[in-house]
């Protein structure tokens, strides 16, 4: 009772999410390890220090009273922890961490938005990363990722390391251009975000000077206008070391679309500044600019480095005296040339015949280690002396994937990417170790991803296909396909952990994480507690007054457990506003049902029960973490999950509890888009299926011990049966790869069907959670199949299920709905690469394969017809959208082999039965009766919100009807002749007739 009425309070407060209430029990913090900065305790029931230091993060407080009275403690940070203060670690250039703490990734630090990076085929939405003294600090562009077409809100933000809450943002004006083609730079942006811990060093524009932030408020502190133009920062020594334009910045004069003049000559100067006063302390040249080769400014206390020209310069730090510069061969400007800009490879895509490079774009590297400089530039890799710069030895040195050359210094040795096959004494060159083979550890088939890779002292961390760990004092070489880093960035060690900016891959649909992620290395796992303590029974226990839904309800979201979207109920002709409940926040989809709307303020924590017919609160219920999607109503009762890790019964009367029980591990907790959630968070939605309640109570296969399955008797909260979804991680195999079955960019070896991961170039095995499906047969989870007794089902069948998820509201251009059996294997490249190019009317295929079943961005369906919505455009500029209805299948259907995408030759095409432009920015859909329902906006930007009223049979608009707000993301319901919208404003609307 105190927590209820304190989650009240909290809600009047408007504090809900930012401040969560829950029983202590069995002496154990609610919280996972590693993320509490402040921790206050009275009468801690038995909580011990080591609970209280596991839950601390590094530098973390705890005051806790005892008889003796409050006593102070401060948990160390780590001597063995390392900071990321530069985009390849620090000034030196060498992108390993001093981080003896970094492991393979196993478990769940935080996870923050955004969920996708805007577009696949553009500029990368987030522009760099760095961490110190427990922050990170980012770049990114929050405009949403359901068009690349909206123009960019470019942001400096910051979060705490070890748990992700956010901490400031402010506003950049300016940043390169948002459609730039992906994966050819400008190479410049990821080298404009510095800090030492105390001071954020940045340009708020894309030609401006640096400034300097508070780290911890993000306020201005100093601009330096001695770095006006600036393109590259680094900080050492006191001193800041920058990069600077003759009069822009070779990132500006790309963005301005200058393309087709020549890239100027001898147009950088380097400046050292002063960051505490701002004062300038050299410039070099004085007289004139200079040909500064991006990505080669490097720094110690030993001089400032980088590439001019065709030479290697060393300068004094102090004075910007010139020590010493050597010639390389002129072999140099040609390199950046053959790499693509977004061209061809090989191919040299400037008109200007004379110009060395594009704007914002080079494939050098340099990086300082003791004694010795490293430089990779025009395919070698020199070592010179820091003193003179005498050539001690070289080597060929290819660039990455559209990405510079991988020059890491660990464990006392050089390597050099992709493969880093060995390992080379700095002084000789010569090879002192070997690692596991790649063809041992890598995925065959596709590209390395487009960006550098990373290292610490132990583990060098490639991305072939995910991240890729070669241990360099062990054997624990491990492959993590699931997770993957953020374009032209990659990933970041550091603070013990692996951060995971956003992507916005189509790759692994099955198993991919989605976001921005930090994760632990491998960790004891906690003991649960028993089967009998995690079922609460609540005051309305036994007391339910069964009642039957009407076959014109809409008891679950989507309607039915298929999760159609289709209901036999029809809509009056002619719809009008009948009343309005505003609310707040964001809103879940509605579900109607016994006279009474439900629907969740999501990140409030609580579902409210409507008067169906006047729209009067009836009731309303706080659970201890959100509910993001509605419940479903069962016989006089509703139950939902919620993020804490619980499902909830509550009586449809009037809200209250009948049992809660415990489907996390254990209850314990971290950050997920800036709120408390359990590590194994259930989705709001429960499945109903023959009278047993299914759910999923998770994130991942590969994270935290997996998934668990449950079935539930929903009168009584009792487990009937219970399924792990836990996949192992894939380690170094000793199955030498062979011949190679290859498939344009895909490829399988014997490791695809022999490792645990069982993973070709695009496809895996493993899961994450959605809201469950069921065809009265089995349950689905996303592309799993499960018996009713949570066995697992080998053969496959036909199912609605979503690319990322059912309830993602995204609607970025690689996801999809999709009417298959969740089978992806073996595809020649990743699905949306297929699903977005192949023309629906047309009936054209892509790369040889056609998805031979119902898809798009959403669908509704019967046994005979799916009925959905298409991008055009491939989730490129100026893409619309299409409104259209195809034959379906019956689900259920057995299928012995059933690829969703199969070679054009051997499947027949999906029969299209009408297509029509559709003059809307959807967001809902369903179809009631023999008519469609749309909701959305006329434009992408969000103006004018309507209804669209189309005729089932050929897709013609019959009527539209003004909304005040736009649905929410698939969010109708329709009910005894009314139509129920949730909209984005936080209102619940009912539409019905005269």
């Amino acid at each position: 009772a105190n927590v209820s009425a304190a989650r009240e309070r909290l809600l009047q407060l408007g504090l809900t999410g930012k401040v969560s209430v829950e029983q202590l029990r069995d002496g154990r913090l609610p919280y996972a390890d590693g993320i509490v900065n402040l921790l206050i305790g009275e009468d801690l029931d038995g909580v011990g220090g080591d609970e209280i230091m596991r839950a601390l993060c590094p530098e973390g407080v705890a005051y806790v009273k005892t008889a003796e009275g409050w006593s102070k403690t401060i948990k160390p940070r780590p001597d063995a922890m390392d900071e990321w203060t530069h985009f390849l670690h620090d000034a030196s250039g060498n992108a390993v961490a001093q981080d003896a703490l970094v492991g393979p990734p196993r478990h769940m630090q935080w996870q923050a938005a955004p969920s996708w990076l805007r577009s696949h085929h553009t500029l990368a939405s987030v522009g760099s990363v760095v961490s110190a003294k427990g922050r990170l600090f980012y770049v990114v562009d929050e405009s949403p990722a359901a068009s690349i077409s909206i123009a960019p809100k470019w942001f400096v933000a910051a979060r705490d390391a070890f748990n992700g809450v956010p901490l400031w943002k402010r506003d950049i004006a300016t940043w390169a251009n948002h459609l730039q083609k992906f994966r050819s730079g400008p190479v410049q942006m990821q080298r404009l975000l510095v800090t030492d811990g105390d001071t954020l060093f940045v340009p708020l524009g894309v030609d401006a000077p640096v400034s300097a932030l508070d780290a911890a408020t993000g306020e201005i502190v100093r601009t330096y206008k001695a770095t006006q133009h600036v393109e590259e920062i680094v900080l050492t020594g006191g001193v800041l070391y920058a990069v600077t334009g003759i009069g822009n910045s070779e990132q500006a004069f790309r963005a301005a679309r200058l393309k087709g003049a020549p890239l100027p000559a001898k147009q950088k100067t380097i400046v050292a500044v002063d960051p505490a006063s701002g004062r300038l302390l050299w410039k070099w040249p004085q007289a004139e600019g200079a040909e500064v080769m991006p990505l080669t400014l490097a720094a110690t206390a030993e001089g400032v480095f980088f590439q001019e020209g065709t030479s290697a310069f060393c300068l004094e730090p102090k004075t910007g005296a010139v020590r010493w510069n050597v010639q390389l061969q002129a072999t140099t400007a040609a390199e950046s040339v053959k790499v693509k800009t977004n061209g061809k490879k090989g191919k040299n895509r400037n008109k200007n015949k004379n110009r060395s490079r594009d704007a914002g774009w080079s494939v050098a590297t340099l990086v300082v280690n003791d004694d010795v400089v490293l430089l990779a530039s025009g395919g070698k890799l020199r070592a010179l002396t820091v003193a003179e710069g005498k050539q001690l030895w070289e080597t060929p040195a290819a660039a990455g994937f559209k990405s510079p050359p991988d020059v890491l210094v660990a464990a006392g040795l050089v390597w050099l990417g992709p493969n880093f096959s060995a390992g080379l004494d700095p002084q000789t060159g010569e090879i002192k170790q070997h690692t596991v083979s790649t063809d041992d550890l890598w995925t065959t088939g596709h590209h390395h991803r487009c960006y550098r890779n990373k290292g610490t002292e132990q583990y060098l961390m490639s991305g072939k296909r995910g991240i890729e760990f070669f241990d360099l004092v062990g054997e624990n070489h491990s492959r993590n396909n699931w997770i993957r880093g953020l374009c032209q960035y990659g990933v970041m060690p550091c603070n013990g952990l692996v951060y995971a900016p956003p992507h916005a891959c189509g790759c692994f649909m099955e198993s991919k994480l989605y976001g921005f992620w930090a994760l632990a290395p491998e960790k004891p796992a906690p003991i649960p507690p028993s089967r009998a303590d995690r079922l609460e029974k609540g005051p309305a226990y036994g007391q339910v007054e069964q009642t039957e839904t009407a076959a014109d309800d809409w008891p679950t979201l989507r309607h039915d457990a298929l999760r159609t979207g289709v209901t036999n109920a029809r809509l009056p002709k002619q719809l009008q506003t009948t009343w309005t409940t505003r609310l707040a926040g964001r809103l879940s989809a509605p579900v109607a049902a016994d006279g009474t709307v439900l629907v969740s303020q999501v990140d409030a924590h609580r579902v409210v029960a409507l008067d169906a017919t006047s729209g009067a609160v009836r009731w309303s219920y706080i659970a201890g973490g959100r509910v993001d999607s509605p419940p479903t109503i069962l016989q006089g009762t509703a139950l939902f999950g919620s993020a804490d890790g619980y499902v909830h019964c509550v009586r449809m009367s009037d809200g209250e509890l009948v049992w809660r029980l415990l489907a996390a591990h254990i209850d314990r907790r971290t950050v997920s888009f800036d709120q408390l959630e359990s590590l194994w968070p259930v989705h709001g939605n429960i499945l109903v299926q023959d009278g047993v309640a299914y759910f999923a109570a998770g994130r991942s296969s590969h994270l935290d011990g997996g998934i668990t399955m449950f079935a539930v008797d929903p009168s009584t909260g009792n487990v009937l049966y219970e399924r792990k979804v836990r996949d192992e991680h894939a380690y170094a195999s000793n199955v030498k790869a062979g011949s190679r079955k290859q498939l344009t960019q895909n490829a399988t070896d014997s490791k695809t069907f022999e490792a645990v991961d069982k993973s070709d170039a695009f496809s895996m095995k493993g899961a994450t959670t959605d809201v469950l499906v069921g065809d009265g047969t089995s349950v689905y989870m996303r592309h799993l199949r499960f018996s009713r007794e949570m066995q697992p089902v080998e053969g496959r069948a036909l199912h609605l299920f979503s690319t990322s998820k059912l309830i993602d509201d995204n609607q970025t251009h690689r996801s999809h709905w999709v009417l298959g059996s969740g089978n992806f294997s073996r595809t020649p490249v990743a699905y949306s690469w297929i699903a977005n190019k192949a023309d629906i009317r047309k009936g054209t295929v892509a790369y040889g394969y056609k998805l031979s079943v119902p898809y798009g961005l959403m669908l509704c369906y019967d046994e005979e017809t799916a009925w959905g919505v298409k991008r055009t455009g491939g989730g490129r500029p100026g893409g619309s959208y299409l409104l259209f209805a195809t034959a379906n299948a019956p689900v259920s259907t057995e299928l012995t082999e059933a690829p969703d995408f199969r070679r054009a030759a051997a499947v027949k095409s999906v029969g299209l039965k009408w297509s029509a432009d559709l003059a809307l920015h959807p967001r809902a859909m369903l179809r009631a009766g023999d008519r469609l329902v749309l909701g959305g906006t006329s434009d992408l930007a969000g103006e004018k919100p309507l209804l669209i009223v189309a005729d089932g049979g050929n897709g013609q608009t019959s009527a539209t009807h003004a909304l005040s707000s736009a649905p929410v993301w698939d969010g109708m319901a329709v009910a005894t002749g009314r139509l129920f919208v949730a909209t984005q404003d936080g209102s619940v609307v009912c539409l019905s007739g005269n």
